[in-house]
């Protein structure tokens, strides 16, 4: 599933643009948090995030914005990517399914060509609603390298204290 590039486009690219370090080695002049090193690490937690929040968000055209995870890229991380896709198959309770119907999502459904297409589309939303939860909190009030650094802070904070991790 994971094992090809993936093409985000209008806001989204941009704002996984402006959360990825790897911006700033492709260009120097390049403006941003550059929070997290690479876009597919973004890829792979974006989706937990906004599942977590209950954030999904379709895809912009509006913008003619474009970003591309090389193949490369996915493939490399595609174990996770493929357990952070069935978690996110399996918790999703935006739809009326059984424990049963979301287990077939998670697990059966992967050759089934058109029910694949739904729930990779599923995870695409989550992802890109995480997204835009990452940079709404990263782009509230910081501009600079120590109040981005302080923005990773307050984030694992606030998700740590939501989601009562560690307690």
């Amino acid at each position: 599933m994971f094992n090809k590039p993936y093409l985000l486009k209008g806001k989204h690219a941009t704002y996984i643009r402006f959360l990825s370090a790897q911006t700033k080695v492709n260009d120097k002049n390049a403006k941003g948090a550059f929070v997290v090193r690479t876009a597919v690490e973004i890829y792979k937690t974006a989706p937990l995030i906004g599942l977590g929040y209950n954030r999904k968000s379709p895809e912009d055209t509006q913008s003619n914005d474009s970003y591309t995870i090389f193949g490369d890229a996915v493939i490399g991380h595609q174990a996770d990517l493929d357990f952070a896709f069935r978690l996110v198959m399996l918790a999703d309770n935006s739809t009326e399914l059984s424990s049963d119907d979301k287990i077939d999502r998670a697990f059966r459904q992967d050759e089934q060509p058109k029910k694949s297409d739904e729930n990779l589309e599923l995870f695409h939303q989550f992802m890109r609603g995480g997204l835009e939860w990452l940079y709404e909190h990263f782009t509230d009030g910081a501009t600079t390298k120590v109040d981005y650094l302080e923005k990773v802070y307050e984030v694992v904070s606030l998700y740590k204290e939501d989601f009562s991790i560690g307690d």
